[in-house]
């Protein structure tokens, strides 16, 4: 049995002021080929699970490519150039494969281009044909379109937010597709869209009400016997007409009917499913309540609207102008992009002191630049590590040119390379910093840093100032989504 596997995909943010091209798509290159297998052979990435489950199989791989993040809208060239890419490596072996395992996201647009994954799909459908059975992993947040779901014979959804079953997502993918090409089974795949906008910051699974919702479609499938059920939280900044959530189901049969069944439950549980929405000030006094409550321990303050896994900037200032204005003992922030920055302070080296504008400089709506004076560098780093949370285990972190730089009280982070959301310590690590010594620790990310830091903080506490990846979706300029929508309407309907 010979399967070809190969991950393509992207989160794109459609209310950033940038386009994304394929430096800031991959800024490291593509991993391809040969590379391919030995990079995510044993890492909790979707591939892991799909190349232990050919392993396990004795089928024979074929790689391909390998490219998944977050970034603002894709050029359409830039597009184009991965799914050519992937092309490359199906193209000569069209007449020998059995099947196609690809990782996605389901949340991805390009200009022109509004659904990505569906565009994949269907190049790759014009050069295998419609016959090829094609099975893919996807992203939580994905936009299920009709047109995705048409061009697949399986989709199987990550059911944790943070994202610490990649693998089982891959792994199910390709189990699945085995076991289609043996004959063993005979999947369906159904898809119920629901006029529900779900933002990120409710969307944690470790808790309620996401872990009442994953944990019933979870022994909704079982007691069915579904091949797979998925609740997609989908991804509201993705401006296109399917963008929200939906339900998904694989199973031999009645796979429509058991997506409709699901999709009504969910409606009925929507009021649960809006997040509460502190300022940076909020944020800060209720930190600091927390550290006031017995036992030892920090406190991290996630700010959710400018959060690189969203495709933002990731060079808000906001909340890190709030960490200076209280200036208090303790307080460590990061990490904030800033290449510029960064540069000055690895020219003016450790000891050394730097000056200018810090943040603030993809747009306005994540804060104004932040003026800083005389700011001691205090480490330098190259940025390179190895994550350590669940939910990147065994990949490799660059942030390139990385600085901790100290203004009054307070300690800051400054990275050079865009797009890397706080995911465990090491941003802080790689500069000599121990989290642990800090009272209060800032950093950018929405859930998936709850991977690491649920099980290390005393407190997490929520901050959401104004920006593209905010809660407050009313101050948002939606254009292309489909209206009504819950909870922007409150009055929205759900009839099937």
């Amino acid at each position: 049995m010979k399967i070809l596997i190969g991950k393509l995909g992207a989160e794109t943010n459609d209310f950033a002021t940038e386009i994304c091209n394929m430096k800031r798509y991959a800024p490291l290159g593509i991993c391809q080929g040969d590379r391919l297998i030995p990079t995510y052979r044993g890492t909790a990435d979707y591939l892991g699970g799909m190349i232990k489950a050919g392993e396990e199989e004795g089928v024979e791989m074929f790689p391909s490519i390998g490219i998944l993040c977050a970034v603002p809208t894709l050029e359409k060239e830039c597009l184009e150039e991965a799914v050519e890419m992937l092309l490359s490596y199906i193209k000569p072996l069209k007449d020998e494969l059995d099947g196609i395992c690809l990782g996605m996201h389901g949340a991805g647009a390009a200009r022109g281009i509004p659904d990505m994954e569906a565009y994949t799909l269907k190049r790759v459908r014009e050069v295998v044909g419609p016959d090829m059975p094609i099975m893919s992993s996807l992203d939580l947040h994905g936009n299920i379109s009709e047109e995705m779901v048409s061009l697949s014979d399986g989709l199987f959804g990550v059911k944790n937010y943070p994202h610490i079953d990649e693998y089982d997502a891959g792994y199910l993918a390709m189990k699945t597709l085995i076991r289609t090409i043996r004959g063993e089974v005979k999947p369906r795949l159904a898809v119920r869209r629901l006029p529900l906008l779900v933002m990120p910051a409710i969307g944690c699974t470790f808790k309620s009400p996401m872990m009442d919702i994953r944990d019933h479609v979870a022994a909704y499938a079982k007691e069915n016997g579904l091949i797979d059920a998925t609740f997609f939280h989908g991804f509201s900044y993705t401006n296109v007409p399917y963008a929200g959530s939906s339900l998904v189901v694989v199973s031999e049969k009645d796979a429509q009917k058991h997506a409709d069944t699901l999709a009504k439950w969910v409606w009925e549980r929507r009021a649960a499913l809006v997040p509460e929405c502190l300022t940076c000030a909020e944020a800060l006094d209720r930190a600091e309540a927390e550290l006031a409550k017995p036992g030892d321990g920090y406190v991290v303050i996630n700010e959710t609207s400018d959060n690189p896994g969203g495709g933002t900037p990731g060079d808000g200032t906001h909340l890190l102008r709030e960490f200076l204005k209280r200036n208090e003992p303790g307080m460590l922030f990061g990490s904030i992009v800033d290449p510029e920055f960064a540069f000055k302070a690895h020219a003016a080296g450790v000891g050394g002191t730097v000056s200018g504008l810090l943040g603030g400089k993809s747009d306005n709506l994540h804060g104004e630049p932040i003026e800083i004076k005389d700011a001691v560098v205090l480490a330098l780093s190259n940025g390179e590590a190895t994550y350590v949370s669940p939910m990147h285990r065994g990949l490799r972190m660059h942030l390139g040119k990385t600085a901790r730089v100290r203004v009054g009280n307070v300690e800051i982070v400054v990275n050079e390379v865009k797009g890397i959301q706080g995911m465990d310590d090491r941003p802080y690590l790689v500069t000599g910093a121990d989290i642990n010594e800090y009272r209060i620790v800032g950093l950018k990310s929405s859930i998936h840093f709850r991977a690491w830091f649920d099980s290390h903080a005393k407190a997490i506490v929520t901050a959401d100032p104004p920006g593209i990846h905010t809660s407050n979706i009313a101050q948002l300029p939606f254009t292309d989504i489909t209206r009504p929508a819950y909870p922007l309407d409150p009055d929205t309907k759900f009839e099937i």
